[in-house]
């Protein structure tokens, strides 16, 4: 075995082994983390509920409270004791009475005839009970915190099970170094103040591979030891009941393939039938309990609505009904997924994307994964064969978001990072060659901390305005993903996204919308005009409903003389503009990338060598902003 990763032999001479570096890294978390979790005022900190906090948050309030999974007007009064704006994004869907039932040849292989439940003084949470379930028993003794301490001991378990396995196969100082990058030098941290399944997913997705894949890399224990069952078919069993509960939390679970696979490949013909069974029964009974408790198995499906401002029982008026809009997951939108329009141009982005985007991408807020991929592929020949299988099962989880989810993938306009990877990025732990150097394992470090340290240092702040993580930094130089233009963190700040353009009163240009990164511009002005910020440069996303053959971009100097780059698509002009003096730029518009098959989009940026403030030059004004040049955007059909 030699220095270098990815040149490991199949079976790597094993490491003396030592606990006290592992549990080192255990107590600093722990300490950390779990004094934060006892000592935050956490509905102060969060600064209110966001995205899907809320369901989650009453699940396991009601759950430790109630002993029950019933919405009812008790469960929303207890929400305003913590949280004055109430339950903002709560999901809620109405019971059903089971009449009949049966089996049927496609999914989900069986049909079941209700009827609407006649109690009409309770609903049901729309999401996954099994995430509240596991935190229940900790928010009832330490109440909402109890979240974040069950939080606290799922990154220590995580840490654990890391060093553990990357030990088996490496030095204990560069294994606890790797192990502490894989959750220190990325998002991980941020969703550790979630009220959300996403660190819960992490875990188990990482501690079902620990239990299968453990006993490849370490030689057996004696016998009286406490760890013996992780090379006994108990293994592989822990494994498939953990990943049927990850089925139940965020499906669809593909990372259990690839173990069946192995067995079946080892001819443990038993095993793999015994394996694959229990994974579906675990996972099927859940599914089962949740038609048991709301009448449907889907708990994202039927009558199911978002309730934002007015919440049922929250007044005597206040109903079910007080939302139009269903939000219920019963059928695959095919025909949008699968449009051939679009499939493959959105399929080829959105893996480039994953891995370099700026909002989501692998390489900015999961380096580690990318760390271990790269030590993978840098000598895949050699790689023993359940990795092959591990990357594979990693690959299957986030081709099927990337696929099923092509405008969404993300995890929704709230997210920091990718949230929907969480259930995949424990996988690869897994992939990491074994490494002797400790400059080596340091590499996650750098690079991660180098996207990752502001968020890891404030994650309320982070998760609170998602929006302004990637206005400035290293965040700012990757590309933006342009399949999740509805879907994006600055979409959180209505000043900054759909503003309207063009459409002047004194002409007939079209109508436009535009999407501000940062804030370097300083907003609409009343002739549909904005400023950029001096010394700074200005990104925005163009959106129309239909082609169109130019941009013109008016600048306009202040009382300072300026140099003016402006680009559009990659493509770039420069003027410069002495006091005063207005310029027209025109851009050949292209194609544009077509979001959703349908908009056409344009990434464009305006940037200012200087600026001014307004005080400064006129005694009667009180405009205290720092300006560079103001820009008038209009479309030519």
């Amino acid at each position: 075995m030699t220095d270098r990763i990815g040149t490991e032999t199949l079976a790597p001479a094993a490491p003396r082994r030592t606990l006290a570096p592992g549990l080192l890294l255990v107590a600093v978390i722990l300490s950390t983390y779990g004094g934060l979790a006892l000592s935050v005022d956490f509905p102060r900190a969060a600064m209110g509920i966001h995205s899907d906090e809320a369901t989650y948050y009453m699940m396991g309030h009601s759950l430790a409270k109630d002993g029950d999974l019933t919405y009812r007007r008790d469960d929303l009064v207890r929400v305003w004791r913590e949280f004055p704006g109430g339950p903002s994004g709560l999901f809620l869907k109405r019971g059903e009475d089971i009449l009949d039932a049966g089996l049927m040849l496609r999914p989900p292989f069986f049909w079941t005839r209700t009827q609407p439940d006649p109690d009409t003084s309770r609903y049901f949470y729309g999401k996954s009970f099994i995430y509240p379930l596991f935190a229940s028993p900790f928010v009832a003794v330490f109440g909402t915190n109890g979240f974040l301490v069950f939080h606290a001991l799922l990154l220590a378990l995580i840490a654990w099970c890391s060093y553990l396995f990357l030990h088996a196969r490496m030095p204990a100082d560069v294994s606890a170094l790797l192990a502490g990058a894989f959750l220190l030098a990325s998002v991980v941290p941020v969703y550790f103040v979630w009220i959300s399944p996403e660190l819960f997913n992490l875990t188990l997705g990482l501690v079902a591979y620990f239990c299968w894949l453990y006993k490849e890399v370490a030689p057996a224990p004696l016998a009286a030891s406490r760890m013996r069952w992780l090379w006994t078919a108990r293994s592989d069993l822990v494994a498939a009941v953990i990943l049927g509960i990850a089925m139940f939390s965020k499906p669809p679970a593909l990372p259990f393939v690839p173990i069946a696979v192995w067995l079946l490949w080892r001819r443990q013909w038993a095993r793999a039938v015994v394996t694959s069974v229990l994974f579906l029964v675990v996972s099927a009974g859940l599914f089962a309990t949740n038609m048991a408790i709301t009448g449907g198995w889907n708990y994202q499906g039927g009558d199911r609505k978002t309730f934002h401002w007015e919440f049922p029982f929250q007044t005597a008026s206040a109903g079910f009904d007080v939302v139009e809009k269903q939000h219920g997951r019963d059928e695959a939108l095919t025909d949008v997924i699968f449009d051939p329009a679009v499939f493959w141009t959105n399929l080829a982005n959105n893996v480039k994307w994953f891995f370099i985007g700026r909002h989501a991408g692998l390489v900015a807020y999961f380096f580690p994964a990318v760390f271990a991929l790269a030590g993978y592929l840098a000598a895949v020949h050699r790689r023993p064969r359940w990795q092959h299988l591990v990357l594979a099962g990693a690959a299957a989880q986030i081709l099927f978001f990337i696929i099923v989810t092509p405008y969404t993938w993300n995890g929704g306009g709230g997210s920091v990072g990718n949230r929907y990877f969480m259930s995949a990025y424990g996988l690869f732990v897994f992939l990491v060659p074994a490494v002797t150097r400790v400059w080596v394992a340091i590499v996650p470090w750098v690079v991660g901390g180098i996207f990752m340290a502001p968020l890891v240092l404030n994650p309320f702040t982070a998760s609170f305005r998602p929006g302004d993580n990637a206005k400035s930094g290293p965040l700012r130089l990757l590309p933006v993903e342009l399949t999740t233009v509805y879907d994006w963190p600055i979409n959180t700040e209505p000043g900054r996204t759909r503003i309207w353009f063009g459409n002047h009163p004194e002409g007939t240009s079209p109508g436009f919308q535009i999407y501000f990164f940062d804030d370097n511009a300083h907003g609409a002005e009343a002739d549909r005009s904005f400023w950029v910020r001096g010394e700074s440069r200005a990104e925005f996303l163009i959106k129309t409903d239909r082609p169109m053959k130019r941009l013109v971009l008016t600048v306009t100097a202040g009382p300072v003389a300026t140099d003016v780059r402006m680009t559009l698509a990659g493509r770039s002009q420069e003027v410069s503009l002495q006091p005063g003096e207005s310029r027209k730029v025109l851009f050949a518009m292209g194609d544009g990338f077509p979001y959703q098959g349908i908009w056409p989009v344009w990434v464009a940026s305006v940037s200012s060598s200087a600026g001014f403030t307004p005080i400064f030059f006129d005694d009667a004004s009180t405009d205290t902003r720092y300006l560079g040049v103001r820009v008038k955007p209009t479309l030519v059909e």
